[in-house]
């Protein structure tokens, strides 16, 4: 199943307390930056869920 991100809960990538650590841990390119925002591509995700437990604002869940 293929995350999302809450927009109302994630910190995007200014506001993020680790920078975005969501696209650094994504080693399938699934979670990505695009004009300072957090993007999910479905297509890249292979549901690894790295994303989703080291979320520091709880933003990214299970669509």
């Amino acid at each position: 199943m293929v995350v999302k991100i809450d927009s109302n809960l994630c910190g995007h990538i200014n506001d993020c307390p680790v920078q975005g650590l969501c696209i650094k841990l994504c080693e399938q390119g699934a979670i990505v930056e695009e004009d300072g925002d957090v993007v999910v591509k479905p297509e890249n995700c292979d549901d690894c869920d790295l994303c989703l437990q080291n979320c520091p604002n709880q933003a990214i869940l299970k669509a």
